[in-house]
């Protein structure tokens, strides 16, 4: 089984933003009350280490050794068929 590049690239980007929310915790108090931002930091840090974990899980499934042509045509940003 193989896992579309697209598919990890878009779980990586809504690991990274989490993982952003979860540094802009400072700025989040700031904004809202102290609670509401502990809250905050607290969903994207347990989201973003769940995200990530589960990212790991599926870019550890192995890939086929040799795609042929039809295969490779399947992922954008796979290997070329040339």
């Amino acid at each position: 089984m193989t896992i579309d590049p697209r598919v990890g690239m878009w779980i990586s980007i809504v690991a990274a933003l989490l993982s952003f929310a979860a540094g802009a915790g400072a700025e989040f108090t700031t904004m809202f009350d102290a609670h509401t931002a502990n809250l905050i930091v607290a969903w994207a840090t347990f989201l973003g280490g769940t995200i990530s974990a589960v990212n790991a899980v599926l870019h550890a499934i192995p890939a086929q050794a040799l795609p042929d042509a039809t295969t490779a045509n399947k992922f954008a940003l796979g290997p070329s068929a040339h």
